[in-house]
């Protein structure tokens, strides 16, 4: 993993993960949040600019990542974050972002404190719940294609003190 970030730069560009409530709010209103569903529909339909709700004109953020895995197997969970939310992800890098540099992808992850870095798996896994619970998911390996040594921290200071709020990466695609 690379150095801590410590400037704004994921809210104009890359692909990040985001659980700090207070970051998210710097970033954008909660009305201008949109969900999976859509994000993975705009992706489906090629991105189309009139429907594409760019916080900023730099910004898609999105929620919803961690309920769609808790309501399936860890397996299948794995198998859909590789196959169709990595798909999406390098698409909006490449048609939307213009190779991650154009604008940023943030997915809003809820509750962090089930995201915990595995050394065992070089990844930031995450902890699955109900009847899964004790499994876990390589999710930064399923959404960067394992591409860690480009993943950063993202630390927002507040009031003096410096706190990770997300995992930020520059590029996923080649």
């Amino acid at each position: 993993m690379g150095p801590p970030l410590s400037d704004d730069i994921w809210t104009r560009r890359g692909i990040s993960l985001v659980w700090d409530a207070e970051a998210l709010a710097r970033l954008c209103s909660p009305g201008q949040v949109v969900s999976l569903r859509e994000f993975l529909q705009l992706h489906e339909a090629g991105w189309p600019e009139d429907r594409l709700a760019l916080v900023n004109d730099k910004a898609l953020v999105v929620a919803g990542l961690e309920s769609c895995i808790d309501s399936m197997q860890p397996v299948e969970a794995g198998e859909w974050l590789q196959g169709v939310v990595y798909q999406a992800l390098i698409s909006f890098e490449r048609e939307v972002s213009c190779g991650g540099t154009e604008a940023a992808l943030v997915l809003w992850l809820a509750d962090h404190r089930r995201l915990q870095y595995q050394t065992s798996d070089d990844a930031h896994c995450w902890h699955c719940s109900t009847e899964y619970k004790g499994e876990q998911i390589p999710l930064t390996r399923c959404l960067f294609d394992g591409e860690y040594r480009s993943l950063r921290p993202i630390h927002l200071t507040v009031e003096k003190a410096e706190r990770n709020v997300g995992l930020f990466h520059p590029r996923i695609s080649a």
